[in-house]
């Protein structure tokens, strides 16, 4: 079907094609119609990775309450949460039957097994469960996360057996998390310390699992996150210093060439000790790419190559597109590439000194600008010490990330001098400490801001016009940006207009919360021993929603929604024997009560369940409300209950 939708693109390319060539330069219609190619050439694309056009996938192959007979492999050993250690794990056979697609695999941390390794081939008989979608509103979508790194079912070992067998898998990933395993064991022969320890392995290794939620948190709050992850930040770091260091070859017969071979050949080995993670293996993509464009020595040529390595990944992998390291990669890379000559251009030092600190400043800013509205979106914070921070970390991170790798080439072979492993370690010590005096200052930390995806598109559009007014002004280049301004006006205007006004039932294990959005107020009833305002939950709401006050009162029997009744039976057992009608009847607290007998009575429109009842009761409830054809709500399975 989505072959189809491909044909009209392809029809009109090839009509404007022909036309092109028959005309002194390219116009708008061949420009627009290799632009429509391209985007459907990328939902083609898009569409051949769901399971659904995939035959061999395993979600075709097992049905719903199968308890199947699973072969994998163990693809990649992820963070592991307070409860199990998590796998991304390859299908290869469902019930002896070849299969393929990734799943989440989680296993149980009191289990007596030993961990998986990279690579291990194992048989498990597990249910395969969909990933749990967020039950309140705002927060974290961790199955449209997973869903997106084609991911679809979880098997939770807590509920199966498994068997591991001999056979290993081989190839380059596998040989990749070989090597970055001997070499962890081979730095902890040298006596690195568990801190510096983490940061080296996030830095050089890609493996982020054991830094602390303290480091990476002040990390967050000094604006200095990217380091921690290698990505286009260190490959564009690592990238600049070979250009520098094979420049002589380019006074050769073929010289550049071999310059350029030799940078990239040095990248994709930076991205082998770094795991081949998707994270690196995009960003050594983009710079292999602006490596031949620096070659070509003109902006033009860079933005092609950048464009050209964007076009190559998506076509492999659409789902790339949604992943927020993708997105602000390319973003800072291309802000720096359109914004950092405009700077040069206001300012020219001819002081060396201050030359560095202007390209520094003027890089810094430049990508700022690329990422800073998607960064609000994603993360609602904003680094005020952000450039500080860069002033500080980034002249050093080169020298960290060469001398690193020196480092660990030495631990390998065993002839690291206990000198170098002290001082390499000292200047971890340094870079922490450094991040860690910057995040101190939480003054310059600001939090909790409310930034829409509407408004992400806007100010890209106001940016974009802005960069046009820059870079050639004119009184017809000024008419996009008013434009722009007027869209971000009427953004701003409609999101306080139609603010919301409702009454929410939220999931929380163990306790009642209720609460009553009007504009930018939240009132909320609870039943919690700590303020609820405490709550991750609630905190992700009011940043989601733009709330500005908050109010906490205790639980109430009854609630009017405009002309809706939320009448709560608790504990207590105790309910209205005659209630209007449009009323919501919430069991909270497990009430003793025979719900046949109350329904004789009480006819409610919809009967809720919220996370503070026990679930073989709400099992009960369920049967009983579907006996007496009502809707039944459970906010453990359904999400908040939402009364507009």
């Amino acid at each position: 079907m989505a072959f189809l939708a491909l044909l009209p693109g392809i029809l009109l390319f090839l009509l404007t094609f022909i036309r092109a060539r028959k005309l002194l330069f390219p116009d708008l219609f061949f420009g627009s119609s290799v632009a429509l190619l391209f985007f459907l050439f990328g939902i083609f694309s898009a569409s051949l990775h769901l399971p659904k056009n995939q035959p061999q996938h395993y979600i075709n192959k097992i049905s719903s309450e199968e308890i199947p007979l699973l072969k994998l492999n163990i693809l990649e050993t992820l963070k592991p949460d307070r409860y199990s250690d998590k796998y991304f794990a390859e299908v290869n056979a469902v019930n002896g039957k070849s299969a393929h697609g990734k799943l989440l695999l989680l296993i149980p941390k009191d289990s007596l097994k030993m961990p998986f390794l990279e690579g291990e081939h194992l048989l498990i008989s597990s249910t395969l469960a969909p990933i749990p979608a967020p039950l309140n509103p705002h927060q974290f979508d961790y199955a449209a996360f997973m869903n997106r790194k084609g991911i679809w079912r979880q098997a939770n070992l807590r509920h199966g057996v498994s068997k591991t067998l001999h056979k290993k898998e081989s190839g380059i990933k596998v040989a990749a998390a070989n090597l970055r395993r001997e070499i962890t064991l081979a730095l902890k022969k040298n006596n690195f310390k568990q801190e510096e320890l983490s940061l080296v392995q996030a830095l050089l290794l890609g493996q982020k699992q054991d830094i602390s939620a303290q480091t990476y948190n002040n990390f967050a709050a000094a604006g200095a996150i990217h380091i921690l992850a290698v990505s286009g930040l260190h490959v564009g770091i690592i990238l600049l210093m070979l250009h520098w260091l094979f420049k002589p070859l380019t006074s050769l017969k073929n010289g550049k060439f071999l310059k350029t071979f030799l940078v990239i050949l040095c990248l994709w080995g930076f991205a082998v000790l770094a795991g081949l993670s998707p994270s690196v293996v995009r960003a050594v993509t983009m710079f292999s790419f602006i490596a031949v464009g620096l070659e070509i020595k003109r902006r033009t040529g860079t933005l092609n190559s950048i464009f050209l390595s964007l076009l190559l990944l998506l076509l492999i992998k659409p789902g790339w597109i949604f992943e927020v390291g993708f997105q602000l990669s390319y973003l800072a890379v291309l802000s720096i590439v359109l914004f950092q000559p405009l700077f040069n251009r206001l300012y020219a030092p001819t002081n060396r000194i201050v030359k560095y600190l202007w390209d520094l400043l003027s890089v810094t800013l430049a990508a700022q600008i690329g990422v800073l509205p998607l960064s609000l979106y994603y993360f609602h914070q904003f680094p005020g010490l952000f450039f500080l921070t860069n002033l500080l970390i980034l002249p050093f991170l080169g020298l960290i990330l060469i001398v690193g790798v020196l480092v660990i080439f030495l631990a390998v072979v065993d002839v690291l001098p206990s000198f170098i492993a002290e001082t390499y370690g000292i200047i971890i010590k340094i870079l922490i400490k450094t991040v860690d005096w910057i995040a101190g200052h939480e003054q310059f930390l600001f939090k909790d801001i409310a930034f829409s995806l509407p408004e992400v598109w806007s100010w890209y559009f106001f940016l974009f016009a802005a960069f046009l007014l820059w870079k050639n002004f004119s009184y017809k280049s000024l008419i996009p940006v008013l434009i722009s301004v007027i869209i971000l006006q009427l953004v701003y205007i409609s999101s306080e207009v139609n603010r919301e006004n409702r009454l929410i039932v939220f999931h929380k294990s163990r306790s009642s919360l209720i609460a009553q959005q009007n504009s930018e107020r939240l009132k909320l009833y609870h039943n919690l021993t700590t303020p609820a305002k405490d709550l991750k939950l609630i905190q992700n709401f009011m940043v989601g929603e733009d709330l500005q006050q908050i109010r906490e009162v205790p639980l109430q029997n009854i609630y009017l929604q405009k002309r809706h009744f939320l009448v709560v039976t608790d504990s207590s057992g105790i309910f209205p024997k005659q209630t209007p009608l449009n009323t919501h009847l919430l069991l909270s607290g497990t009430p003793r009560i025979n719900l046949e007998r109350v329904l004789m009575n009480f006819k409610p429109e919809v009967i809720i369940a919220d996370g503070s009842n026990y679930p073989a009761v709400i099992k009960r409830w369920e049967k009983t409300a579907s006996a007496n054809h009502i809707t039944f709500f459970y906010t453990g399975e359904d999400g908040a209950y939402i009364l507009e």
